[in-house]
Protein backbone atom coordinates (compact mmCIF):
# COMPACT_ATOMS: atom_id res chain seq x y z
CA UNK A 1 0.00 0.00 0.00
CA UNK A 2 1.23 3.59 -0.60
CA UNK A 3 1.23 6.35 1.17
CA UNK A 4 -1.53 8.12 -0.73
CA UNK A 5 -3.68 4.83 -0.63
CA UNK A 6 -2.78 4.59 3.39
CA UNK A 7 -5.81 5.14 5.48
CA UNK A 8 -5.74 7.18 8.70
CA UNK A 9 -8.33 6.89 10.94
CA UNK A 10 -9.37 10.08 13.73
CA UNK A 11 -12.53 10.16 15.88
CA UNK A 12 -14.64 7.50 13.68
CA UNK A 13 -13.69 9.09 10.04
CA UNK A 14 -11.37 7.71 7.73
CA UNK A 15 -9.07 10.25 5.75
CA UNK A 16 -6.09 9.52 2.89
CA UNK A 17 -3.04 11.57 3.96
CA UNK A 18 -3.43 14.39 1.75
CA UNK A 19 -7.33 14.92 3.61
CA UNK A 20 -5.95 14.84 6.64
CA UNK A 21 -3.20 17.28 5.96
CA UNK A 22 -5.94 19.33 5.01
CA UNK A 23 -7.80 18.77 7.87
CA UNK A 24 -5.16 19.48 10.58
CA UNK A 25 -4.15 22.43 9.08
CA UNK A 26 -7.75 23.87 8.94
CA UNK A 27 -8.18 22.96 12.73
CA UNK A 28 -4.70 24.94 13.75
CA UNK A 29 -5.87 27.51 11.75
CA UNK A 30 -9.64 28.27 13.61
CA UNK A 31 -9.45 29.79 16.98
CA UNK A 32 -12.23 27.79 18.00
CA UNK A 33 -10.28 24.81 18.31
CA UNK A 34 -9.31 23.64 21.25
CA UNK A 35 -5.50 24.54 22.50
CA UNK A 36 -5.27 21.08 23.63
CA UNK A 37 -6.33 20.01 20.02
CA UNK A 38 -4.21 22.31 18.07
CA UNK A 39 -1.03 21.04 19.80
CA UNK A 40 -1.65 17.42 18.15
CA UNK A 41 -3.22 18.79 14.50
CA UNK A 42 -0.05 20.54 14.87
CA UNK A 43 2.17 17.24 15.71
CA UNK A 44 0.54 15.57 12.74
CA UNK A 45 1.48 17.99 10.34
CA UNK A 46 5.37 18.51 11.73
CA UNK A 47 4.77 14.13 11.31
CA UNK A 48 3.76 14.57 7.69
CA UNK A 49 6.55 17.31 6.91
CA UNK A 50 10.46 16.29 5.35
CA UNK A 51 11.87 16.88 8.51
CA UNK A 52 13.67 13.05 9.53
CA UNK A 53 13.44 14.15 12.92
CA UNK A 54 11.74 15.79 15.44
CA UNK A 55 13.15 18.17 18.97
CA UNK A 56 11.34 16.74 21.93
CA UNK A 57 11.52 17.93 25.30
CA UNK A 58 12.72 15.92 29.12
CA UNK A 59 10.44 16.06 31.48
CA UNK A 60 13.17 17.77 33.64
CA UNK A 61 12.09 15.72 36.87
CA UNK A 62 15.75 14.24 37.65
CA UNK A 63 17.32 17.34 36.48
CA UNK A 64 17.13 20.59 34.09
CA UNK A 65 14.83 19.76 31.05
CA UNK A 66 16.93 19.74 27.90
CA UNK A 67 15.92 19.40 24.19
CA UNK A 68 16.82 16.38 22.28
CA UNK A 69 16.02 15.25 18.75
CA UNK A 70 14.44 12.06 17.60
CA UNK A 71 14.42 10.23 14.07
CA UNK A 72 10.62 9.58 12.88
CA UNK A 73 12.15 5.98 11.84
CA UNK A 74 12.91 5.39 15.36
CA UNK A 75 9.76 7.07 16.51
CA UNK A 76 8.14 4.88 14.18
CA UNK A 77 9.95 1.74 15.11
CA UNK A 78 9.42 2.13 18.55
CA UNK A 79 5.54 2.46 17.30
CA UNK A 80 5.63 -0.50 16.27
CA UNK A 81 6.93 -2.39 18.99
CA UNK A 82 4.08 -1.30 21.20
CA UNK A 83 1.03 -2.18 18.64
CA UNK A 84 2.73 -5.71 18.26
CA UNK A 85 2.75 -6.37 21.70
CA UNK A 86 -0.43 -5.07 22.57
CA UNK A 87 -1.96 -6.95 19.53
CA UNK A 88 -3.41 -3.70 17.76
CA UNK A 89 -5.16 -3.98 14.25
CA UNK A 90 -5.86 -1.37 11.80
CA UNK A 91 -8.65 0.52 13.37
CA UNK A 92 -8.46 -0.38 16.46
CA UNK A 93 -9.35 2.55 18.93
CA UNK A 94 -6.84 4.53 20.91
CA UNK A 95 -8.01 7.01 23.33
CA UNK A 96 -5.40 10.26 23.85
CA UNK A 97 -5.87 12.13 27.39
CA UNK A 98 -1.77 12.75 27.50
CA UNK A 99 -0.04 16.32 27.29
CA UNK A 100 1.51 16.82 24.05
CA UNK A 101 4.38 18.72 25.62
CA UNK A 102 6.17 15.41 26.29
CA UNK A 103 7.12 12.39 24.35
CA UNK A 104 4.24 10.06 25.90
CA UNK A 105 1.56 12.34 23.92
CA UNK A 106 4.28 12.41 20.63
CA UNK A 107 3.71 8.85 20.47
CA UNK A 108 0.52 8.10 20.95
CA UNK A 109 -0.51 10.06 18.35
CA UNK A 110 2.71 8.35 16.16
CA UNK A 111 1.23 4.75 17.38
CA UNK A 112 -1.98 6.23 15.34
CA UNK A 113 -0.49 7.06 12.57
CA UNK A 114 1.89 3.85 12.15
CA UNK A 115 -1.09 1.43 13.49
CA UNK A 116 -4.09 2.83 11.23
CA UNK A 117 -5.44 3.15 14.83
CA UNK A 118 -8.77 5.22 15.00
CA UNK A 119 -7.32 8.17 17.26
CA UNK A 120 -10.05 9.87 19.53
CA UNK A 121 -8.99 12.70 21.82
CA UNK A 122 -10.14 13.94 24.87
CA UNK A 123 -8.39 16.72 27.32
CA UNK A 124 -5.78 15.77 29.50
CA UNK A 125 -7.26 16.73 32.85
CA UNK A 126 -7.19 14.11 36.29
CA UNK A 127 -10.03 12.81 35.45
CA UNK A 128 -10.04 12.37 31.72
CA UNK A 129 -12.98 11.41 29.63
CA UNK A 130 -13.29 7.91 28.41
CA UNK A 131 -14.39 7.83 24.68
CA UNK A 132 -16.09 6.18 22.60
CA UNK A 133 -18.04 3.43 24.40
CA UNK A 134 -15.44 1.27 23.65
CA UNK A 135 -11.38 1.79 23.52
CA UNK A 136 -8.91 -0.82 22.83
CA UNK A 137 -5.90 0.98 24.02
CA UNK A 138 -4.94 4.36 25.71
CA UNK A 139 -1.84 5.76 28.10
CA UNK A 140 -2.60 8.17 31.41
CA UNK A 141 -0.26 8.65 34.42
CA UNK A 142 -0.76 7.77 37.28
CA UNK A 143 -2.40 10.63 38.84
CA UNK A 144 -5.30 10.02 35.73
CA UNK A 145 -5.79 6.51 36.87
CA UNK A 146 -6.42 7.74 40.53
CA UNK A 147 -8.38 10.16 39.73
CA UNK A 148 -11.28 8.17 37.70
CA UNK A 149 -10.80 5.15 40.41
CA UNK A 150 -12.36 7.83 43.02
CA UNK A 151 -16.00 7.67 42.02
CA UNK A 152 -17.68 4.24 41.02
CA UNK A 153 -18.74 6.67 37.60
CA UNK A 154 -15.19 7.45 36.78
CA UNK A 155 -14.38 3.15 37.78
CA UNK A 156 -17.20 2.30 34.92
CA UNK A 157 -15.67 4.30 32.44
CA UNK A 158 -12.57 3.29 33.06
CA UNK A 159 -13.21 -0.19 32.73
CA UNK A 160 -14.65 0.83 28.92
CA UNK A 161 -11.11 0.58 28.09
CA UNK A 162 -9.32 -2.76 27.07
CA UNK A 163 -5.59 -1.96 27.47
CA UNK A 164 -4.09 0.79 29.32
CA UNK A 165 -0.14 1.91 30.28
CA UNK A 166 0.45 3.89 33.11
CA UNK A 167 3.57 5.63 32.74
CA UNK A 168 5.52 8.91 33.63
CA UNK A 169 5.79 8.19 36.95
CA UNK A 170 5.87 5.44 39.02
CA UNK A 171 2.69 3.40 40.68
CA UNK A 172 2.29 3.65 44.45
CA UNK A 173 1.65 -0.01 45.72
CA UNK A 174 -1.67 1.66 47.29
CA UNK A 175 -2.95 2.39 43.88
CA UNK A 176 -1.53 -0.58 42.31
CA UNK A 177 -3.67 -2.44 45.09
CA UNK A 178 -6.89 -0.34 43.53
CA UNK A 179 -6.51 -1.81 40.13
CA UNK A 180 -6.69 -5.58 41.30
CA UNK A 181 -10.47 -5.82 40.68
CA UNK A 182 -10.69 -4.28 37.25
CA UNK A 183 -11.19 -5.38 34.41
CA UNK A 184 -9.38 -3.25 32.34
CA UNK A 185 -5.71 -5.08 31.43
CA UNK A 186 -3.12 -2.20 33.07
CA UNK A 187 0.71 -2.39 32.27
CA UNK A 188 3.29 0.12 33.79
CA UNK A 189 6.09 1.09 31.61
CA UNK A 190 9.58 1.91 31.85
CA UNK A 191 11.20 4.08 29.92
CA UNK A 192 12.10 7.64 28.77
CA UNK A 193 12.32 10.09 26.41
CA UNK A 194 15.84 8.99 25.05
CA UNK A 195 14.03 5.29 24.86
CA UNK A 196 11.12 7.06 22.82
CA UNK A 197 8.97 6.18 25.86
CA UNK A 198 8.70 2.36 26.55
CA UNK A 199 11.23 -0.40 26.00
CA UNK A 200 9.68 -2.65 29.04
CA UNK A 201 6.30 -2.93 30.75
CA UNK A 202 5.23 -4.91 33.48
CA UNK A 203 1.52 -6.22 34.26
CA UNK A 204 -0.09 -4.42 37.25
CA UNK A 205 -3.76 -6.62 37.42
CA UNK A 206 -4.75 -9.91 36.38
CA UNK A 207 -3.04 -12.54 35.02
CA UNK A 208 0.62 -11.85 34.65
CA UNK A 209 0.69 -9.35 36.87
CA UNK A 210 4.09 -9.37 38.12
CA UNK A 211 7.14 -7.01 39.85
CA UNK A 212 9.45 -7.32 37.25
CA UNK A 213 9.33 -5.20 33.83
CA UNK A 214 9.92 -7.40 30.41
CA UNK A 215 11.90 -5.54 27.66
CA UNK A 216 10.08 -5.41 24.46
CA UNK A 217 11.40 -7.57 21.74
CA UNK A 218 15.08 -6.35 20.68
CA UNK A 219 15.74 -4.76 23.65
CA UNK A 220 18.55 -5.63 26.18
CA UNK A 221 19.59 -4.57 29.63
CA UNK A 222 22.31 -4.67 31.93
CA UNK A 223 24.04 -3.52 35.12
CA UNK A 224 27.20 -1.42 35.27
CA UNK A 225 29.31 -1.23 37.94
CA UNK A 226 26.98 1.27 39.84
CA UNK A 227 24.07 -1.35 39.69
CA UNK A 228 22.37 1.49 37.63
CA UNK A 229 20.47 0.00 33.90
CA UNK A 230 22.10 0.31 30.85
CA UNK A 231 19.70 -0.17 27.93
CA UNK A 232 20.46 -1.53 24.31
CA UNK A 233 17.93 -1.05 21.31
CA UNK A 234 19.73 -0.49 18.27
CA UNK A 235 16.11 -0.44 16.35
CA UNK A 236 15.37 2.70 18.19
CA UNK A 237 18.52 4.15 17.75
CA UNK A 238 19.85 3.67 21.51
CA UNK A 239 23.06 1.63 22.36
CA UNK A 240 24.75 1.77 25.94
CA UNK A 241 22.25 4.33 27.47
CA UNK A 242 23.44 4.44 30.35
CA UNK A 243 20.54 5.65 33.19
CA UNK A 244 20.63 6.19 37.00
CA UNK A 245 18.13 4.22 37.93
CA UNK A 246 18.89 1.64 40.19
CA UNK A 247 17.94 -1.42 39.58
CA UNK A 248 17.98 -5.83 40.13
CA UNK A 249 18.12 -8.60 37.26
CA UNK A 250 16.20 -11.78 37.75
CA UNK A 251 15.78 -14.50 35.03
CA UNK A 252 16.59 -14.16 31.74
CA UNK A 253 15.95 -10.55 30.96
CA UNK A 254 13.82 -9.38 33.78
CA UNK A 255 14.49 -6.15 36.10
CA UNK A 256 13.39 -4.20 38.57
CA UNK A 257 13.88 -0.69 39.06
CA UNK A 258 15.01 -0.09 43.10
CA UNK A 259 15.72 4.10 42.73
CA UNK A 260 17.77 6.75 41.79
CA UNK A 261 20.74 7.11 41.96
CA UNK A 262 21.31 10.77 42.60
CA UNK A 263 18.59 9.87 45.37
CA UNK A 264 20.95 8.05 47.36
CA UNK A 265 21.33 9.91 50.55
CA UNK A 266 24.90 9.22 52.31
CA UNK A 267 24.25 9.88 56.12
CA UNK A 268 26.84 9.17 58.53
CA UNK A 269 28.81 7.12 55.59
CA UNK A 270 25.25 4.89 55.48
CA UNK A 271 23.66 4.61 52.23
CA UNK A 272 19.92 5.23 52.56
CA UNK A 273 17.95 4.50 49.38
CA UNK A 274 14.74 6.86 49.82
CA UNK A 275 12.48 4.81 47.16
CA UNK A 276 13.31 1.75 49.18
CA UNK A 277 12.32 3.07 52.40
CA UNK A 278 9.26 4.79 51.18
CA UNK A 279 7.93 1.29 49.99
CA UNK A 280 8.00 0.18 53.33
CA UNK A 281 5.91 3.15 55.45
CA UNK A 282 3.91 3.97 52.12
CA UNK A 283 0.77 2.35 54.83
CA UNK A 284 1.76 4.59 57.51
CA UNK A 285 1.69 8.11 56.14
CA UNK A 286 -1.94 9.32 54.80
CA UNK A 287 -1.07 12.01 52.35
CA UNK A 288 1.83 12.36 49.68
CA UNK A 289 5.25 12.24 50.85
CA UNK A 290 8.97 11.75 49.85
CA UNK A 291 12.48 11.38 51.56
CA UNK A 292 15.17 13.26 50.68
CA UNK A 293 18.83 14.50 52.20
CA UNK A 294 19.59 17.74 53.80
CA UNK A 295 22.56 18.97 54.29
CA UNK A 296 24.46 18.20 57.79
CA UNK A 297 27.35 19.40 59.71
CA UNK A 298 27.47 16.09 61.63
CA UNK A 299 26.47 13.28 59.24
CA UNK A 300 27.34 15.09 56.03
CA UNK A 301 23.31 14.58 54.77
CA UNK A 302 20.91 13.94 57.02
CA UNK A 303 17.56 11.87 55.77
CA UNK A 304 14.06 13.95 56.15
CA UNK A 305 10.43 13.17 55.35
CA UNK A 306 8.93 15.99 53.28
CA UNK A 307 4.81 16.28 53.76
CA UNK A 308 2.12 17.48 51.18
CA UNK A 309 0.29 19.01 54.08
CA UNK A 310 0.66 23.20 55.47
CA UNK A 311 1.24 21.54 59.33
CA UNK A 312 1.03 19.12 61.68
CA UNK A 313 0.14 19.10 65.57
CA UNK A 314 2.90 17.85 67.82
CA UNK A 315 0.55 15.41 68.63
CA UNK A 316 0.19 13.96 64.60
CA UNK A 317 4.02 14.45 64.20
CA UNK A 318 4.13 12.22 67.73
CA UNK A 319 2.54 9.63 66.48
CA UNK A 320 3.99 9.56 63.13
CA UNK A 321 7.20 9.21 64.48
CA UNK A 322 6.52 6.65 66.57
CA UNK A 323 5.03 4.81 63.94
CA UNK A 324 8.20 5.71 61.25
CA UNK A 325 10.60 4.29 64.56
CA UNK A 326 8.44 0.82 64.93
CA UNK A 327 8.68 0.12 60.70
CA UNK A 328 12.31 1.54 60.05
CA UNK A 329 15.73 0.92 61.86
CA UNK A 330 17.38 4.02 63.67
CA UNK A 331 19.87 4.64 60.76
CA UNK A 332 16.36 4.36 58.62
CA UNK A 333 14.05 6.81 60.27
CA UNK A 334 14.15 10.45 58.89
CA UNK A 335 16.03 12.99 61.11
CA UNK A 336 13.35 15.82 60.56
CA UNK A 337 9.61 15.70 59.47
CA UNK A 338 9.23 19.26 57.33
CA UNK A 339 5.33 20.73 55.70
CA UNK A 340 6.27 22.01 52.47
CA UNK A 341 2.53 22.43 51.69
CA UNK A 342 1.55 21.66 47.97
CA UNK A 343 4.00 19.46 46.07
CA UNK A 344 5.15 20.10 42.69
CA UNK A 345 4.34 17.82 40.09
CA UNK A 346 5.10 18.25 36.36
CA UNK A 347 2.55 17.32 33.62
CA UNK A 348 2.82 14.01 33.73
CA UNK A 349 2.32 13.50 37.65
CA UNK A 350 5.76 12.99 38.14
CA UNK A 351 7.27 14.37 41.28
CA UNK A 352 9.82 17.20 41.05
CA UNK A 353 11.75 16.04 44.38
CA UNK A 354 14.87 18.41 43.20
CA UNK A 355 12.82 21.25 42.52
CA UNK A 356 11.12 21.32 45.77
CA UNK A 357 14.16 20.43 47.84
CA UNK A 358 16.50 23.45 46.62
CA UNK A 359 13.19 25.62 46.89
CA UNK A 360 13.11 24.34 50.69
CA UNK A 361 16.82 25.05 50.95
CA UNK A 362 16.26 28.63 49.31
CA UNK A 363 14.04 30.03 51.64
CA UNK A 364 16.32 28.76 54.88
CA UNK A 365 19.21 31.08 53.02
Amino acid sequence: MTEKEKTYRLSGSSFTKQELIDLCREKTANDSTEDFKKEIYSFILEWFSDESGMVVKTSGSTGKPKEIRLLKKHMEASARATRSFFGLKPGDTLLHCLPMRYIAGKMMVVRALVGGLDLYITEPSGKPEIMPEHVSFSAMVPLQLSGLLQTTQGTSSLERIDKLIVGGAFVPESLERRVQGISTRIWQTYGMTETITHIALRKLNGTGRSEWYKPLPGVSVRLNENNCLVIDAPDIGVTNLATNDLALTGEGDLFRITGRLDHVVISGGIKLHPEALEKKVEDLIPFPFFLAGLPDKLLGNRLVLFLEQDTLSPSEEETLRHKLKERLSAYESPKDIICLGKFEYNSQGKLMRRNMVEHYLNLLT
